[in-house]
């Protein structure tokens, strides 16, 4: 008896699979070489796709980065419902900071980074990224908020620890022994649980404001 054939891909499979590669290249690419070095060229090869295929696919360079982006944040949902269902954490405050710096101190994290820093002087990119950074936070906002059952939508806390966990990605490239930055990460943590003991948003929300600070003489 012959072998089965294999089912001939279609065409939009062959384009999703085009697409995500070059996603995924360019996340390894930009992490690795930052994002002014990871040029099309760099990223196609890491891919393996012919160097034209971005320009195919898309129809500036800053449309396809913004679209790497909104591609991370979807591994990054997914990464986070793993991590709170593997270690059975979540609904506290303080668990926050351990699962986000878990989630965007990998490859894909440094590489939006890189990204959002190349928008601040790139107006096509910084057009295209804002809007979607700002769907995105409000996306996980919410998803954070429902996780602890919060009955405010504050986002102070869940920006806090992201862009937190965003700078120290950043500052384990310039700190010796990058492990060190956990120590950062577990502070933090334990600031949040001091804050709220019993792991609530609430509990933060109800913290009093700092003291004004004294205007100095001139």
């Amino acid at each position: 008896m012959g072998k089965a054939k294999t089912p001939r891909r279609t065409q939009e499979q062959r384009t999703a699979e085009t697409r995500t590669a070059l996603f995924e290249a360019a996340v390894r690419a930009i992490s690795r070489l930052g994002y002014t070095r990871a040029s099309n060229a760099e990223i196609a090869d890491e891919a393996g796709i012919s160097r034209g295929a971005i320009t195919h696919h898309f129809s500036t360079r800053a449309v396809f980065i913004a679209e790497v982006v909104r591609w991370v944040f979807e591994q990054e949902v997914v990464a986070y419902r793993e991590l709170q269902r593997d270690w059975g954490v979540g609904s506290r405050v303080s668990d926050w900071p351990r699962i986000s710096w878990e989630v965007l101190s990998r490859p894909s994290g440094v590489a939006v980074l890189e990204i959002f820093v190349a928008s601040r002087s790139d107006p096509e990119l910084a057009a295209l990224i804002k809007p979607a950074q700002t769907a995105i936070e409000e996306l996980a906002a919410t998803a954070f908020l429902e996780r602890l059952g919060a009955k405010q939508h504050d986002t102070a806390a869940i920006r806090l620890v992201v862009w937190a966990m965003r700078g120290l990605s950043l500052g384990r490239e310039f700190i010796e022994d990058p492990e060190q930055i956990r120590e950062a990460v577990d502070l933090l943590a334990r600031l949040l649980e001091q804050a709220a003991p019993n792991g609530t948003m609430e509990e933060l929300l109800a913290l009093p404001p700092a003291p004004a600070r004294a205007t100095p003489i001139a």
